[in-house]
């Protein structure tokens, strides 16, 4: 009897699926040498019955036998991508750290593009603050290197400012009131570079960490007086207030004896000035009666 189209169109298809199966399962992914695992890997197609009378595959059967297969496809695909993952593992978890540096190295980029002063601090070792703390030598050696580095005419000067902030960080690390390396000529340099600068917010923060300077000297009352009296921006007005003001607080515990001089170039320049500005914004910071009576008395002696 001729054999049907469509019994040999199944027959065509079973095969063509066993092939497939063959390629896919037994090509990349080498398994472990399991019994176990390679008898579950295996297709079973042997014993598909045959019609006794017509000498053809039962249609029915050989079907059944194509949705068994296509079954044991889908298992052993959903195996293989669970050992894919297995392998690939370590090379995912290096791909999320190379991900994680980039992002971290983008932030410090952008953290120094946006305000390069405090870029110091993404170069700091990590226990910096723990060795400045209980290693003297360390802290001295770091101190000397700030020092000269504000001094060095030859760096830039966003450096030397970062210099003289990362100087006063330390002192205040080491929780005390004065080192030696913080002295005039620092101070003094930082606020000739701001002087000279046309960038307005570089001279913001010059004079910004110069007004917190643990530095008392007569000299340094004379620039803050400057730029109060002589300086456009309001700003830099009242900073350099502040920074007359804190000359005062610091001769009260000053054994140099100036205190009195202090306190009477502060108090003449608050009742002799013609300028309204300069007026307003001593009047801000000593124009209560308390502060006027404290200066007073200072100023007598």
């Amino acid at each position: 009897m001729p054999i049907s189209k469509g019994s040999v169109a199944i027959a065509l298809a079973s095969a063509a699926l066993v092939i497939s199966c063959y390629g896919t399962f037994f090509k990349s992914v080498s398994l472990p040498n399991d019994k176990s695992s390679t008898e579950q890997s295996s297709i079973i197609v042997t014993n598909m019955p045959l019609n006794n009378d017509s000498n053809e595959l039962s249609i029915t059967q050989l079907h059944n036998k194509i949705i068994s297969l296509q079954r044991q496809v889908t298992s052993l695909k959903i195996k293989n991508t669970s050992i894919d993952q297995e392998y690939n593992n370590d090379d995912f978890k290096e791909l999320v750290l190379a991900v994680l540096t980039e992002k971290e190295q983008q932030e410090i980029d952008e953290m120094r593009e946006s305000n390069p002063l405090y870029g110091f601090y993404a170069d700091l070792p990590q226990d910096y603050e723990l060795r400045i703390k209980s290693d003297s030598d360390y802290a001295k050696k770091i101190t000397t290197q700030l020092r000269e580095q504000i001094l060095d005419p030859n760096a830039t000067d966003i450096d030397r400012l970062a210099a003289l902030t990362q100087l006063q960080m330390n002192m205040y690390i080491l929780n005390k009131s004065k080192i030696p390396e913080y002295d005039f000529a620092v101070v003094d340099n930082i606020l000739e570079l701001a002087a000279n600068s046309d960038d307005e917010k570089f001279k913001i923060q010059a004079i910004e960490v110069i007004t917190q300077a643990p530095v008392l000297d007569q000299r340094l009352t004379e620039r803050f007086t400057s730029l109060l009296q002589h300086e456009s921006n309001d700003y830099i007005r009242r900073l350099a207030g502040q920074g007359l003001i804190s000359q005062y607080y610091q001769s009260q515990s000053s054994e140099d004896g100036n205190s009195q001089q202090i306190a009477q170039h502060i108090l003449s320049l608050y009742q002799h000035t013609s300028d309204d500005n300069v007026r307003s914004v001593l009047d801000e910071m000593i124009g209560n009666e308390s502060m006027l009576a404290e200066l007073r008395k200072h100023a007598e002696g």
